[in-house]
C-alpha cells in the first residue's frame, strides 16, 4: 500500500469511526429536537382530590420546542409555569383549551401548577417538566445558599415564635402601630449604626435587633421613633416594580390562607393544619428575620399546609415576596 493510499484509508476510517457518529449525535441532540419538537401534549387539570394534573411528568430536551395544551375536567384552574419561565396563561375553563409552546435553554426541573385556589388540597396541583441536555451530564442539584447558611448557623426554620415584646422596648400588652413613612422623615435625624444601613446585615437580622442597635446609638429617642425607622429600613430599598410583581404572586398563591391584607384570615385559613401566620401582626414581624421568611417560602413549613415554593419561584421572586410581606405590617405608604 502506498503512502497516499494509506492516508486515504486512515481518513475514511476516521470519518466512519469519529466524524459521522459525532454528526449523528449532534443532529439527534440538538438539530432534530429543535426542528421537530414535542407535542402537542394534552394535560388534563382536575382538583387534587380527583388526581390533579394528568400527565404529571413530562420529558423534554434543551432547545426543543414543547407544546402543552391544558384543559379542565371540573372547574376553572389558573395555569402558570416556573421558576423563571414567566408563563401564566390564566384560567382554563372546562370545555376550553389553552395552549403554550416553550423552548428551554437550560436543563432543570420546571413546574406547571394551578394558581387559582380550587380545593383544600390545591397546593398539590403541580406537574413537573424534566428538561435534560444530552450533551452534558445530569446537572448537579445545588443547595440554596441562604437555607444552607441558616442550617450552618443552627437556626430552626420551623421554630414557633411566641408572642414577642415590642422589639425589646415597651410593654407586651402595649398597642403598637408602625409607619415606615414616618420613619423616612426620621432616618436622617437619628444616628444610624453601620449595620442598619447594610442590606446583608438586615437580611440576617430582625427589625427588633435593629431597634436595639438604634436605641444604643440614640438613647433619648422614643421607642416609637426607633421602630418607625427600622420599618423604613426594612421597606425602603425595594423597587415599586418588584413590589407590584410580588403583590400579584401573593394574591394568587398566598392570599387564600394568609388573607388579603396579611391578617392570617384567608378564606382557607380555617382548613389548614396550623393557623396561617399573620404578616400584618407587627409584633410577629418585628421578630422575624428576612432570610428565615425566604427559607420558609422556598422550603415550605413543616407541620403545616405551607407547601414549598422553591420549585416555582426564582430566588429573586422569593426575595421580592419577602419584601412585600414587610409592607403588610409596616405600612410604608
Amino acid at each position: 500500500m502506498t503512502q497516499r493510499q494509506e492516508n486515504i484509508f486512515r481518513f475514511v476510517l476516521l470519518l466512519n469511526v469519529i466524524f459521522i457518529p459525532a454528526l449523528l449525535v449532534g443532529y439527534q441532540a440538538a438539530i432534530q429536537p429543535a426542528l421537530h419538537g414535542v407535542g402537542p401534549i394534552d394535560i388534563q387539570a382536575a382538583i387534587a382530590e380527583s388526581g390533579g394534573f394528568k400527565p404529571g411528568n413530562i420529558q423534554a430536551q434543551v432547545g426543543q420546542k414543547i407544546t402543552l395544551r391544558f384543559n379542565s375536567t371540573d372547574l376553572p384552574h389558573g395555569i402558570a409555569i416556573g421558576p423563571g419561565v414567566g408563563v401564566d396563561i390564566g384560567p382554563v375553563i372546562p370545555g376550553k383549551i389553552k395552549e403554550v409552546t416553550l423552548t428551554f435553554d437550560r436543563p432543570g426541573r420546571y413546574t406547571y401548577y394551578c394558581n387559582t385556589w380550587c380545593s383544600p388540597n390545591h397546593w398539590r396541583m403541580r406537574g413537573v417538566i424534566e428538561v435534560t441536555d444530552p450533551a452534558i451530564p445530569a446537572p448537579v442539584v445545588e443547595s440554596d445558599p441562604v437555607i444552607a447558611a441558616l442550617l450552618a448557623e443552627g437556626v430552626n426554620i420551623d421554630a414557633v415564635h411566641e408572642q414577642p415584646t415590642a422589639g425589646g422596648h415597651g410593654h407586651q400588652d402595649e398597642a403598637i402601630t408602625i409607619s415606615a413613612q414616618r420613619g423616612a422623615s426620621l432616618v436622617n435625624i437619628l444616628t444610624l449604626p453601620p449595620e442598619a444601613r447594610d442590606e446583608n446585615w438586615r437580611r440576617s437580622h430582625t427589625p427588633a435587633q435593629a431597634v436595639a442597635l438604634l436605641a444604643a446609638s440614640n438613647p433619648t429617642a422614643a421607642d416609637a421613633d426607633l421602630r418607625d425607622v427600622a420599618a423604613y429600613l426594612w421597606t425602603a430599598e425595594t423597587s415599586p416594580e418588584a413590589l407590584a410583581q410580588a403583590s400579584v404572586i401573593y394574591a394568587k398563591n398566598c392570599l387564600a390562607c394568609h388573607g388579603a391584607t396579611g391578617g392570617g384570615d384567608g378564606f382557607m385559613a380555617a382548613q389548614t393544619a396550623a393557623k396561617p401566620v399573620a404578616f400584618a401582626d407587627v409584633r410577629h414581624m418585628l421578630e422575624m428575620r428576612p432570610d428565615v421568611l425566604y427559607a420558609k417560602i422556598r422550603r415550605g413549613g413543616m407541620g403545616t399546609d405551607m407547601p414549598n415554593w422553591g420549585t416555582i419561584f426564582t430566588p429573586d421572586e422569593t426575595w421580592a415576596l419577602v419584601d412585600y410581606l414587610w409592607t403588610l405590617a409596616f405600612n410604608p405608604k
